[in-house]
């Protein structure tokens, strides 16, 4: 469907996107935050959980709730750390069960990749990509 406002064109991609890979994520036995932090941790594992609460773009408090669940799902495990001035944090590592499920989200990601990429050259794939990071830098200096 060709949208006439960037508004109703994000809405109508995004819904539709959410729709197929809720679907996905629930026959994984992932609940809705979890793929973002599998696929993140998958190619940052051992990221500082400040730093995965701002990737994630959700208050610290909030990851700390959800990493509590995925902890004891045996998807995660916490590494107490230091960082700067000797502060007390927490690495946050995939375990082999977290990591087989990381796996199992990259090839659905991969696969709904490539369904919402039907009909487009690399080109085409490559300037949506790089436009839509333009409006997210736009809209968040709002």
């Amino acid at each position: 469907m060709i949208h006439d406002k960037l508004f109703l064109a994000l809405l109508g991609a995004y819904s539709s996107h959410a729709d197929a890979s809720r679907t996905e994520f629930i026959n994984l036995g992932l609940t809705e935050a979890q793929p973002k932090i599998l696929y993140i941790l998958k190619r940052a594992d051992g990221i500082i959980q400040k730093d995965l609460a701002e990737l994630c773009s959700i208050r610290p408090s909030t990851l700390t709730v959800m990493l509590s669940k995925m902890e004891k799902q045996n998807y995660i495990y916490k590494d107490p750390c230091y960082v700067s001035g000797k502060k007390r944090a927490y690495s946050i590592h995939l375990t082999k069960e977290g990591k087989e499920k990381a796996e199992q989200l990259e090839n659905i990601v991969e696969l709904l990749e490539n369904k919402g990429f039907t009909g487009f050259t690399a080109e085409e794939k490559n300037n949506l990509l790089y436009m839509l990071g333009k409006v997210e830098e736009n809209m968040r200096k709002i």
